[in-house]
């Protein structure tokens, strides 16, 4: 799959939707309010993940000039 990183632009990325989806299918998510917790729970570590990401990314650039 080249060219389809959707890490930095979208709120869920593909492999948690895969995850999410997988869950239903092996009964880990009991119930609607169980899904929608754990994918509340995936978009606030993504967001945290990709705010780490750009951050360090912005110290990476700012040293390299100097």
């Amino acid at each position: 799959m080249a060219n389809r990183s959707d890490f930095f632009n979208a709120k869920l990325p593909r492999h948690f939707k895969r995850i999410l989806a997988m869950a239903e299918t092996y009964g880990w998510v009991k119930n609607s309010h169980e899904r929608g917790e754990l994918k509340r729970s995936f978009i606030t570590a993504h967001s945290n993940h990709v705010g780490f990401k750009l951050k360090r990314q912005a110290m990476d650039t700012g040293n390299s000039e100097e």
